[in-house]
């Protein structure tokens, strides 16, 4: 291999997202202005809308994090390096920002391993990567949610084939999920023990599960626009 490979996002996931971070500010304008009116009017679902907006808000900032990771972030390799940079947002828990290029021989093991966070009733689950250099050090590239192109996952592929090392999957680990997976949330270290296989499937079924509870939550959110929207108009 003599050209240098770079890994690019799927296209769908950069616009995806950036709508999403769009639509979320909107949410909150909608939440603010109407609530602003609905409480001048001396209506108390303002108030409502208004205490609605704040959570909103710190989702809406979480997303937009996320959105600038997934447009800067950049691995390319060639025979002899590997090129990295990666953004602190790229995955739910905070990481080193990396910028380097490492010789492809440096790299001594590429781990995969499943991560599950649980609060207020619902799981989420992301798949983390990383690569272990000779010299001891970890580099975590990044992990994949649901419902986003396996962008971390191709990566790893991709350093697997060129250095002839095989992916180790590590199995699943518990995360803590902080406040809502926006602040403080943190995961074991890559050498703490799995969950046993049972308790892996049942947070793969959790989180499943979770996913149907925040479509719902979704829908009901934006009907209280809707409504809002009506009372305000």
């Amino acid at each position: 291999m003599s050209a240098t490979i770079e890994l690019k996002r799927n296209g769908g996931d950069q616009i995806a997202i950036w709508l999403t971070v769009a639509m979320f500010v909107l949410m909150v304008a909608l939440f603010v202005t109407v609530g602003g009116v609905l409480l001048s009017e001396g209506e108390s679902v303002g108030a409502f809308l208004v205490v609605l907006a704040l959570p909103v808000s710190g989702l809406t900032a979480y997303l937009y994090r996320e959105a600038i990771a997934r447009s800067f972030a950049r691995i390319a390799i060639n025979w002899q390096t590997l090129e990295l940079r990666l953004p602190t947002q790229r995955s739910y828990v905070a990481q080193e920002k990396v910028e380097i290029s490492l010789p492809l021989a440096s790299i001594k093991a590429i781990e995969s391993r499943a991560e599950s966070f649980r609060a207020i009733g619902t799981t989420a689950v992301q798949f983390a990567y990383s690569i272990v250099l000779n010299d001891g050090r970890r580099i975590v590239l990044g992990a994949d949610r649901r419902f986003t192109s396996p962008y971390y996952q191709n990566a790893a592929g991709v350093i697997s084939n060129n250095v002839k090392i095989p992916i180790t999957n590590l199995g699943l680990v518990d995360g803590n999920p902080g406040f809502l997976l926006v602040a403080g949330q943190s995961v074991p270290a890559w050498d703490a023990v799995p969950v046993s296989a049972d308790t892996m499937q049942k947070r793969y079924a959790q989180e499943a599960q979770s996913w149907r509870i925040v479509t719902i939550i979704a829908g009901i959110t934006l009907a209280i626009g809707a409504i809002a929207r009506a009372f305000g108009g």
